[in-house]
């Protein structure tokens, strides 16, 4: 290895302590929020259950088994469980690294991977088990397997896997298809067969054990939920603030004047910016699937600009701003994530005490998705029917009838937990609350807003 290779592969190394660095406290937080649904239906996959048989998840299985493999050995232990999404991203981002660094050069490898660990999104969702970094994961390792060294078997290998764990994955993969089917029908041939064999390989095994089940879990729920026009725009501009250094690197490339190496992750990346506007529901975290993607756009747009025949004083009078910016943007972040996005849950021990001393043996919980599974673990208790995704959107999507759910709850003896929002948005869930359970108490969260417990 050239001593040059040795230096921007040290550099990445600073790139990932820093960053774990920064992560440190998300990692060994507890928070409340969606991972703690898939958390606890890894306790359920470790006590033998399956997926859309025994209890509901909205997604392809791939990332609940890769979990479940870190809970069978260390159980509930809130680092290593995290330690899932935050390794994902090392490797995402190695392969940023490597994909950049073999296709252009070592400047853009270092800057891609610099502008991708350090956007405010693969920040903060490093330490979120949200799938989403998996699937991402797997994607771009195939990305470069195809892209780099036109490996198509592997290629195929990894787009399934990433598909296997996000369907969001799908987007990018038919692009990829569609552009290697352009070029070269043999390695189109080889891309698909090895794609479609293992992604239908999975989906068959739990279609062949959970029936429809799996079916309307996994594809159709999604075309029923109820969309919400206003927020999407809200959270897709959000999304572009948030990582405004990393959105403006990559459309710089309008500057440059071969395009022609970047066809490919420009219309990946334009194809599923465009697609997220036809999401019914869209979350911040979507996007991290074409961040990568972005970054390597990036990456070769500012190296681009350094090399292009201009005058050298305005070269580094530009790169001088946009890092200052960019690094303004980093501390930015940090500073924030350190005080309010990794600062943990405020009433964490005092809703644990309080469902502890307000229940017994046969006590279940059972309420909002966001904090009852994240009880159910801190205090070893079960959820009610194992139900433990109650986004109302599952109810409100008729995927899951409320009332059959709640009317097979009266034969359990449950502490009920609401909020503001979300589960308790629906009239059903109001109503029983109201019939048949007693309110208990309230607990006021500085930035999570209320939790509200009653006994049923």
């Amino acid at each position: 290895m050239e001593n040059k290779d040795k230096i921007t592969y040290a550099l990445l190394l600073v790139f990932i302590a820093v960053f774990i660095a920064v992560a440190a406290k998300g990692l060994k937080t507890p928070q409340p929020g969606d991972e703690n649904v898939y958390f606890y239906m890894v306790k359920l996959i470790n006590e033998g259950k399956l997926p859309y048989r025994d209890f509901f998840y909205a997604h392809p299985p791939l990332d609940l088994y890769i979990t479940s493999l870190v809970y069978n050995i260390f159980g509930f232990n809130i680092i290593f469980l995290k330690l899932v999404p935050l390794v994902s991203t090392f490797i995402t981002a190695f392969f940023v690294f490597k994909t950049a660094k073999e296709k252009f050069g070592r400047n853009e490898a270092v800057i891609s991977s610099l502008i991708f660990l350090f956007s405010y999104s693969v920040l903060f969702n490093s330490v979120f088990s949200l799938g989403i970094t998996t699937s991402t994961m797997f994607l771009v390792i195939g990305f470069y397997f195809v892209y780099v060294r036109k490996r198509y078997y592997f290629g195929g290998l990894f787009f399934a896997l990433a598909a296997s764990a996000r369907l969001l994955a799908l987007v990018p993969v038919f692009i990829i298809l569609l552009f290697v089917l352009l070029s070269s029908k043999k390695s189109f041939l080889k891309l698909a067969s090895a794609f479609l064999v293992i992604f239908f390989l999975f989906n068959g095994i739990f279609i062949f054990v959970s029936g429809s089940a799996y079916v309307n879990s996994v594809y159709k729920y999604h075309f029923l939920k109820n969309a919400g026009l206003e927020q999407n725009f809200d959270e897709y501009f959000d999304v572009i603030k948030l990582n405004l250094a990393l959105f403006l690197s990559s459309f710089l490339i309008i500057l440059a004047r071969n395009k022609k190496t970047l066809s490919l992750p420009l219309a990946i990346s334009i194809t599923y910016l465009v697609f997220l506007f036809s999401i019914k529901r869209l979350f911040g975290f979507y996007f991290l699937i074409v961040l990568p993607f972005l970054a390597i756009i990036g990456g070769y747009s500012l190296s681009y600009l350094y090399k292009r025949d201009i005058k050298k004083k305005y070269k580094i009078i530009f790169l001088f701003i946009f890092f200052l910016f960019f690094f303004w943007s980093i501390i930015s972040d940090i500073i924030f994530l350190q005080k309010i996005g990794f600062s943990g849950f405020e009433r964490g021990d005092d809703l644990t005490e309080f469902a502890l001393a307000n229940s017994n043996q046969k006590t279940k919980l059972f309420g909002d998705s966001s904090i009852a599974p994240l009880l159910a673990l801190m205090t070893n208790k079960e959820i009610a029917l194992d139900f433990a995704d109650t986004n109302d959107q599952v109810f409100s999507s008729g995927i899951v009838d409320a009332n059959d759910l709640l009317q097979k709850l009266k034969s359990e003896e449950i502490l009920f937990i609401l909020r503001d929002t979300g589960l308790s948005s629906l009239n059903e869930i109001r109503e029983f609350v109201s019939k048949n359970c007693e309110f208990l108490a309230s607990f006021r969260d500085e930035l999570e807003g209320n939790y509200i417990f009653y006994k049923c």
